[in-house]
């Protein structure tokens, strides 16, 4: 229980995501960078699983599922195993998930998943697949005593009927054995606590863990607002938007590190249990905002 263990932990914990390779290309990178946060003590790592639907879809769940098994070879932090509906039957879920325990997974990330289309587009199970994400919970949990996490959503999940619905569903997730939840894309501290006092009314008391994303001179302002499911805060959205004007991405980046830095300290304040990051692949920035917060083992700075 190595997951809940630094969860729970008086010291915040910090987990790193990444999302597997694509277009034939090598795990060496991604292997790379993983084992260079492991000096930052990680809780856990984890790999994106990518939504279902056709040859392409099928080809990223094969590679998380790869990815997955490889990082136990790159880094001794525990690995969260990433597993959606998207895509597939109840059959293949209990397949992926007993490979999954096979290849000594500590722990299962439980989502529905996004649609082929898009997280707006209608939902639709495959022939005999399941509908909602308490669902695979429920399928994992008859199966493994291991830790297993869920998604929150500070603004909602675009098919929720009402940001309380939502919460409602939090905790429908709960009460079919989930541990603890991964927000959404974060990127103001307020959205956090919102997010929390609402599940809590509605009996999801579980960990959330709030998530957030370097921002660097590769991502557009909408592609952040698409992770985070709402607008950026209006000073943030002026200062990126004031860089990409001066067609600077290194300002870019250092705004975007300064900003998760103070993010941080205000998510711990607010009594967040550690700091969940969609690393997109890139381990500098990720670094820089883990020393920046004090997030660092002293070991490592």
């Amino acid at each position: 229980m190595r997951i809940l263990d630094a969860i729970r932990s008086s010291k915040p914990s910090v987990s790193f995501e990444f999302y597997p390779p694509k277009d034939g290309a090598t795990f060496g990178p991604l292997l790379e960078r993983a084992a260079r946060l492991e000096a930052l003590g990680p809780g856990f790592v984890s790999v994106t699983y990518g939504a279902g639907g056709g040859a392409e879809g099928a080809g990223r769940q094969a590679a998380s599922i790869r990815a997955t098994e490889e990082l136990a070879g790159a880094t001794s932090a525990p690995r969260l195993a990433h597993l959606t509906l998207a895509g597939h039957s109840r059959p293949e879920l209990v397949e992926v998930v007993g490979r999954f325990l096979a290849s000594g997974v500590d722990g299962f990330m439980a989502l529905r998943g996004d649609p082929a289309g898009g997280p707006s587009a209608p939902w639709r199970p495959v022939p005999g697949g399941l509908t909602y994400a308490y669902e695979l919970v429920e399928l994992i949990r008859d199966r493994t005593d291991l830790p297993i996490g869920v998604a929150a959503f500070p603004f909602g999940h675009p098919s929720a009927q009402s940001l309380e619905h939502d919460a409602v569903v939090l905790a429908r997730k709960q009460s079919s054995g989930a541990d603890f939840a991964l927000s959404q894309v974060l990127f103001e501290a307020e959205a956090y606590s919102r997010l929390v006092e609402r599940a809590a009314r509605h009996g999801a008391t579980l960990p959330i863990i709030p998530g957030i994303m370097p921002i660097t001179g590769s991502v557009r302002r909408e592609k952040l607002e698409l992770f985070a499911g709402g607008p950026l805060p209006e000073e943030l959205a002026e200062r990126v938007e004031q860089a990409r004007r001066a067609a600077d991405p290194d300002e870019l980046t250092r705004i975007g590190v300064d900003w998760c830095v103070e993010l941080v300290a205000e998510l711990l304040r607010a009594g967040a249990p550690g700091i969940h990051f969609y690393t997109l692949n890139s381990s500098a920035e990720t670094e820089a905002i883990c020393r920046g917060a004090g997030l660092a083992p002293l070991s490592a700075n």
